[in-house]
């Protein structure tokens, strides 16, 4: 027996999987940005260095938000503080709640 795709059907499936893509680009540049500041905590580069202002501007709002916890800006391994593990446990998380609130198809 043939089934027949109706056209709404087909568009919706469009519209969530450029939805999708986008959501993944987006995660990709965050996630790349997140590492580089990590690494560049870990390596100890000032914010002097072209490279080091450039990621530490970018995420500074959100890391100075998550510094003014009490607590949070106290090294825990190495020179790592719980902000940069926060951001690292969203990079590795987010992919997770993907996979976990994706419909089945």
């Amino acid at each position: 027996m043939i089934q027949l795709i109706h056209p709404d059907q087909r568009r919706r499936t469009t519209r969530s999987t450029i939805g999708l893509e986008i959501l993944l680009v987006l995660y990709a540049m965050a996630a790349t940005v997140v590492l580089i500041r990590t690494v560049l905590v870990l390596l100890d580069i000032s914010d002097r260095i072209w490279i080091g202002s450039f990621v530490y501007g970018l995420t500074g709002p959100v890391t100075d938000t998550l510094a003014a916890v009490p607590g949070f800006a106290h090294p825990l391994i190495g020179p790592l503080t719980m902000v940069e593990l926060i951001l690292i446990g969203g990079v590795v998380l987010f992919p997770l709640g993907l996979v976990a609130t994706g419909g089945r198809r």
